[in-house]
């Protein structure tokens, strides 16, 4: 009798423990849904984005630094646009005194002026005027066209260097650095006279 009192109690808390409702918060785990798929579109729009040599290249002989931003490397345009901008700036200032003297020089000239003898200057952007015979304005001038053809190399020096540095930048954020490529070392067996074996080793490359 005392058995099945026992069995009967044992049967009626057992359906009371699995009749009750299990309740799950769904708004915790949707959160954490939500936070998965957005970490995951970031690290596939980090997989898929793929830097290109050739474009970074193109790019960066088209425009100076657009090449640099497409090898995620922004902090360099200061760099770029600093040494243009000095370049153009000393371009501008040599190429107006180039021309401001050279005018009194042609003038010198068609006024059939000895070697000796001067002609009242004012100078650049100022109110005083000098005295200069045609050979010291022959190398004043020489003098702004060399400092202004100088600038136009150096200009030209920064651009080809800029697309280098975009080119190279490119290649080495391309080339491969993980563990994927291995080595390995495997023992070979070869007969070439078809009678004694030599035994030997293989070297294996492995990319992958």
């Amino acid at each position: 009798m005392k058995k099945l009192l026992f069995l009967l109690l044992f049967v009626t808390f057992s359906t009371k423990v699995f009749s009750q409702k299990i309740v799950v918060d769904t708004s915790k785990i949707t959160v954490k849904d939500t936070l998965v798929k957005k970490l995951s579109k970031k690290d596939s729009l980090k997989k898929f984005y793929k830097i290109i040599p050739r474009i970074s290249t193109i790019r960066s002989a088209m425009v100076p630094g657009w090449g640099q931003i497409n090898n995620r490397q922004p902090w360099k345009l200061p760099f770029i646009a600093g040494a243009f901008g000095v370049n153009i700036f000393f371009i501008i200032y040599n190429d107006t005194r180039y021309h401001y003297y050279k005018d009194y020089l042609q003038q010198a000239s068609d006024q059939g002026l000895a070697s000796t003898a001067t002609l009242s200057v004012p100078l650049y952007n100022q109110s005083i005027s000098r005295d200069y015979n045609s050979n010291q304005l022959n190398t004043i001038v020489s003098g702004y066209r060399r400092n202004r053809d100088g600038s136009y190399l150096l200009l030209a020096v920064v651009w080809v260097a800029n697309i280098i540095d975009a080119n190279v930048t490119a290649h080495l954020k391309t080339f491969d650095m993980t563990d994927d490529i291995s080595l390995k070392i495997q023992p070979t067996i070869t007969s070439p006279d078809m009678a004694t074996p030599v035994f030997g080793a293989k070297l294996t490359f492995a990319f992958k």
